[in-house]
C-alpha cells in the first residue's frame, strides 16, 4: 500500500510519517509527505496512493477539501487531520473514513489507520474477486484424443493430472481428457481464480463452498469432490484466498 500525508506543518507529516514507519512498516510501501496545496495535487495526480491523510487547514486560507476538488485520487481512502472538532461533519460529507483531532494521541491515530487498512484490504479483495468473474466468461480450447472443443472457464470445477494428459472436471458432470500436462494448464489459468493446490490438483476456487479439516485440510468443491491441500501449497493457499476472495 501507499500512503500521502499533506499537512503544512512539517512537525506533525514527520510525526505521522514515523508512527506509521513505526506501527505499520510491513504494511505501507511508500510513505510520501508534503506540507502544500500545490505538491499534494501534483504528488496525487502522479502517483497512486491507497490511503490520503490530510490536514484540513494548509494555510493561505487553502483546505485539503480544495485538493481533492482539483483530484481525481481513485478509490483511495480518506483520513483527515484537524484541530477543530466542528470540522468533523464536513470531514465525513466529503467521504472520509475517519478523522483525528490534534494534538494526534498515538492510540486514536492507530486506530483510524488500521481501520483504513482493513477498508482497503476489503475493496481489494472485492475487486479481485469480480475480476476473476469476468475473466471467467472466457473460454479455453481442449483438445482430446477425438478433436478439439471450446470451453468456458466458469463451466469447468477442476482438473486433475493423469500421467501425460489432465482430466477436466465440467459443471454438467462431463469429463474431458486433454492431451497436455497439467502443468500447461497452471500458466494458463494464472490470475483467473483456478489454483493448483496439490502436484495433481488445479481447481476453481469460484466453485468452491468451503475448506474442511480433514486429513490436513480439504477443499470443497460444488459438485461434491473434496480434494485435500498439499502440506507445501497450504499457506500460500490460505494467503490467496484472504488475499483475493475474502470479504
Amino acid at each position: 500500500m501507499n500512503v500521502l500525508i499533506i499537512d503544512d506543518d512539517k512537525r506533525i507529516c514527520k510525526l505521522i510519517q514515523s508512527l506509521l514507519k513505526r506501527y505499520f512498516e510491513s504494511t505501507f510501501k511508500i510513505i510520501d509527505g508534503v506540507t502544500s496545496l500545490e505538491a499534494g495535487i501534483e504528488s496525487i495526480k502522479n502517483n497512486d496512493y491507497q490511503l490520503l491523510i490530510l490536514d484540513i487547514h494548509l494555510g493561505n486560507n487553502a483546505t485539503s477539501f480544495d485538493i481533492l476538488k482539483k483530484t481525481e485520487p481513485n478509490n483511495a481512502k480518506i483520513i483527515f487531520i484537524t484541530g477543530h472538532e466542528n470540522y468533523a461533519i464536513e470531514a465525513i460529507k466529503k467521504g472520509a473514513l475517519d478523522y483525528v483531532l490534534k494534538p494526534i494521541q498515538t492510540q486514536e491515530f492507530k486506530e483510524a489507520i488500521e481501520k483504513a487498512i482493513n477498508a482497503i484490504n476489503t475493496n481489494s479483495s472485492t475487486e479481485k474477486a469480480s475480476s476473476f468473474i469476468a475473466k471467467q466468461n472466457n473460454s479455453l480450447m481442449l483438445k482430446d484424443l477425438e478433436g478439439m472443443r471450446l470451453v468456458q472457464l466458469s463451466d469447468i470445477i477442476f482438473l486433475k493430472a493423469s500421467g501425460p494428459y489432465t482430466d477436466v472436471f465440467l459443471v454438467n458432470s462431463e469429463r474431458i481428457t486433454v492431451t497436455k500436462h497439467l502443468k500447461d494448464f497452471e500458466n494458463k489459468l494464472n490470475n483467473t481464480g483456478f489454483y493448483r493446490v496439490h502436484n495433481s490438483y488445479i481447481i476453481n476456487t469460484l466453485k468452491m463452498t468451503g475448506i474442511t479439516k480433514r486429513d490436513g485440510l480439504c477443499v470443497n468443491l460444488e459438485s461434491g469432490e473434496n480434494i485435500v491441500i498439499s502440506g507445501r501449497r497450504k499457506d500460500d493457499f490460505l494467503k490467496f484466498i484472504e488475499t483475493h476472495l475474502h470479504v
